[in-house]
């Protein structure tokens, strides 16, 4: 039994790890390619987080103490809300489709390099999204933000 405990660990562990060379990748690959910087040079990479979009249907259900994981309530409530409204009736059934697919969900990278200007080196940090295939969806340039969240 332990070994199957030991093993599942293990598979985890290198799932989340591949996760992340594949997020760092796209991340550097996109930097070299629509930036094209000179003397590129990686200083670090923050925390790979999945988040989920929020939909207007996520905000009824909330309003309703309905959890978006409960299946049979989630239909009963769209079923209802689609009576009652018709003209919402073609967007709840597809955000619910999204939610019960786990279509809404992507991942938030921050990524720190230096880069080459004019013969000083530059420091400058990037906030990526990207989907769940690692494409990335957008590149925030957030060098000059002083916010914490980043």
């Amino acid at each position: 039994m332990k070994k199957y405990l030991l093993l599942a660990l293990f598979l985890c562990g290198c799932t989340y790890s591949e996760r992340k060379e594949r997020a760092h990748h796209a991340a550097e690959q996109y930097v070299k390619d629509f930036l094209n910087p000179r003397g590129l040079e990686t200083v670090s990479f923050g925390e790979l987080e999945r988040l989920r979009r929020v939909t207007a249907l996520d905000s009824s259900l909330n309003y309703a103490h309905i959890n978006a994981d409960d299946s049979q309530k989630v239909k009963k409530y769209i079923d209802s809300e689609n009576f009652q409204r018709p003209d919402r009736a073609p967007a709840n059934i597809r955000q619910a489709d999204s939610i019960a697919k786990g279509r809404l969900y992507y991942y938030s990278l921050l990524y720190i390099f230096k880069v080459d200007s004019a013969g000083h080196k530059k420091m400058m940090r990037y906030k990526f999204e990207m989907d769940t295939a690692f494409r990335v969806l957008s590149a925030v340039d957030v060098t000059d933000n002083h916010n914490r969240e980043f």
